[in-house]
């Protein structure tokens, strides 16, 4: 009798076996969960995800860790989330929980002394919460774990000396979703959409008054053209008319003199009283007075005080035009009127006498125009310059190439310094206006897959023309088309700020 165990020691001993059977079950099952036939075998059957999940109702933490992770594999695969969510369903109607991983929560505050348990639990949460694509459901799963306390629990374990939990931890933490701050955010953006909306608004009147303004304008406009054209006809009518009179009157001595003694020209289509113009433009009036050689001049006063000056129109000399051999390019000026070249270089040039110091026939052979033939000289020049140019390759479209060597002529910058300044955003060594132009000759899949070509075959850059070694610099920088629009954008934000600003009215 005395040999005999004892009642108490026989329960313990059946508990011990009781618990290791568990333990032996639940690594029999991540044995078998290890392949595809069995994994399927477990997901399929009614009860064994719903049994493993009650396993975790175990002192164990080791168990407990190696349960969480048969779990989170269940979870990671198509269809094991709700399978899982419905395990632990079944956990809180047999365990008669309250809420759903209230048990769980309460081993993962108390469980502090296993860290590997820890990891496994913060491991299995991330899954679950994390692992689902509609938003409003992973917001209810985290509204879940965050009533029953695990934020405010991670906030205090975040400096914890595990490295794995830690980073368990800081990826739950930078997955949460802030709802007060989504909330706040689309409040702003509603907020500024009515505020977009109001500047559009705002803007639609400025322009409606833009073009209410040029309308008017363009009819000032008109009806001021309109006003110049009929002066410009009245100025020639006068301008015939006095001129009649006063070769009328230097030939043959007639017409009639008015109280002061200066004659009239008795023009009928001006002004039949004499020299006042119909319109009160002109009161005053020079002509050639009575005695010798001299002037005579009416001290009428010009509109304004001004009065009327006497040009010696006799003493201008004609010059005889100059006749060419060929036909020479001619200059984008006005001739001056005979009476105002006094005063200027003209009055005194002689021109009798540069024609002397000029070797005619040679300037004329240097600057006749394309039509009259190739000048001489210029000849040889040119066609070692074709021959020169003929020796570039070009892989780029002519118009296009002659366009884009225009545009670099403008910027007289290298292409080193330019493709610098495009990877640095440097508006200051390219002008926003420069980086506009410089867009339209963003390389085209043709062309960069041309110079890529050439390039591969190891053939000489220096043959290359200008324009293709700039296209072949240009096209190997980094994100171009991305680079050049941010250019674009940042150098006309401020005008484009101001275009967008309201308008303050007085």
């Amino acid at each position: 009798y005395g040999t005999l165990p004892s009642r108490r020691a026989l329960k313990n001993s059946r508990l011990v076996s009781q618990k290791d059977d568990v333990h032996l079950c639940i690594m029999c099952l991540r044995a078998i969960m290890n392949y595809q036939y069995g994994f399927n075998l477990v997901m399929s059957h009614p009860h064994a995800v719903n049994e493993i999940a009650l396993s975790l109702n175990n002192k164990n933490p080791r168990m407990k860790a190696l349960v969480l992770e048969l779990l989170a594999a269940v979870c990671l695969v198509r269809g094991g989330h709700e399978i899982i969510l419905a395990a632990f369903d079944n956990f809180k109607e047999v365990c008669k929980e309250k809420h759903r991983f209230e048990r769980l929560m309460e081993y993962f505050r108390n469980e502090d002394s296993s860290i590997d348990f820890m990891v496994a639990c913060m491991q299995f949460i991330n899954i679950v919460v994390h692992s689902v694509e509609d938003m409003n459901f992973r917001v209810h799963l985290q509204y879940e774990f965050t009533k029953l306390g695990l934020e405010e629990f991670l906030q205090k374990s975040r400096h914890t000396e595990s490295e794995k939990l830690q980073v368990q931890i800081q990826a739950y933490l930078d997955n949460v979703f802030d709802v007060g701050g989504l909330l706040e955010d689309a409040e702003t953006k509603n907020v500024a959409l009515e505020k977009v909306e109001e500047l559009e608004e705002h803007l639609s009147h400025l322009t409606e008054k833009l073009l209410d303004l040029e309308n008017e304008n363009m009819m000032r406009v008109a009806e001021l053209e309109k006003q110049l054209l009929q002066r410009e006809k009245e100025l020639e009518v006068v301008k015939v008319c006095w001129g009649g009179w006063y070769h009328g009157d230097r030939d043959s001595g007639t017409g009639t003199r008015d109280r002061e003694g200066v004659q009239a020209p008795g023009c009928r289509d001006c002004n039949p009283q004499g020299p006042q113009h119909r319109d009160g433009v002109a009161q005053g009036m020079v002509t050639p007075g009575s005695g010798g050689s001299g002037w005579a001049q009416d001290v009428s006063p010009w509109p304004g005080g001004a009065e009327l000056a006497p040009t010696p129109l006799a003493a201008i000399r004609i010059k005889k035009p100059i006749k060419t051999k060929f036909r020479l390019p001619v200059f984008n000026w006005t001739a001056l009127k005979p009476n105002q070249i006094s005063g200027t270089v003209f009055s005194e040039l002689d021109d009798e006498r540069v024609l002397e110091d000029l070797d005619l026939e040679r300037f004329e052979e240097l600057f006749k125009t394309k039509a009259q033939g190739p000048a001489l000289d210029l000849v040889c020049a040119k066609s070692k310059a074709a021959q020169k140019v003929a020796t570039k390759v070009t892989l780029l479209e002519a118009n296009r190439a002659k366009n884009l060597a225009i545009t670099l002529r403008k910027a007289g910058r290298g292409a080193d310094e330019i493709c610098r300044a495009i990877h640095t955003f440097d508006l200051a060594t390219l002008p926003v206006d420069f980086v506009e132009c410089l867009m339209r000759f963003l390389p085209t899949e043709a062309e960069a897959k041309a110079l890529r070509q050439y390039e591969r075959e190891r053939k000489p850059l220096e043959e290359l023309a200008d324009e293709d070694r700039f296209m072949l610099q240009f096209s190997k920088v980094e994100r171009l088309p991305q680079r050049m629009a941010i250019m674009a954008f940042l150098g006309n934000f401020t005008e484009n700020v101001q275009m967008l600003t309201p308008v303050r009215s007085w």
